[in-house]
């Protein structure tokens, strides 16, 4: 029989495993954002609108990789990506609404950014939002 403390367990798990997803794509897609050098450049494109530099930097500020940790900054970098479509922004987005992090937790807000990346296809979006249904 599952209690209710056994379900609330599982859903704190689902939604705190896209942190280690999150820092998985960081160490494996960005090494070259481990320099500072490398950081202002990815800066300049996140200026100039660039949507994946955007996410890039965005995912820094919630590591705390060669800049602060900073989960308002990342969100920020996120909403600027998610907005123009990329997916990677909008469930990373989601994931910073479902735990409160650099924006008050919203799961309305969380569902709305995991159901546009999950309407890309991203799995993990796909996953977040039917544990916010269940």
């Amino acid at each position: 029989m599952t209690t209710r403390t056994d379900s609330k367990n599982r859903v704190i798990i689902f939604l705190l495993a896209p942190l280690v997803f999150t820092f998985t794509l960081t160490v494996f897609f960005l090494p070259s954002a481990w320099a500072g050098d490398d950081i202002a450049a990815l800066r300049a494109k996140a200026e100039a609108g660039d949507p994946k530099a955007q996410n890039n930097l965005g995912v820094l500020y919630a590591n705390g990789q060669g800049v602060p940790k900073d989960y308002a900054k990342a969100a920020h970098w996120y909403r600027l990506a998610a907005n123009q479509g990329n997916a990677f922004a909008q469930y990373d987005l989601g994931v910073l609404y479902a735990t409160g992090q650099g924006v008050p937790k919203d799961y309305g807000k969380a569902a709305h950014w995991y159901r546009l990346a999950a309407n890309q296809g991203f799995a993990s979006a796909q996953n977040n939002l039917g544990v916010l249904y269940l």
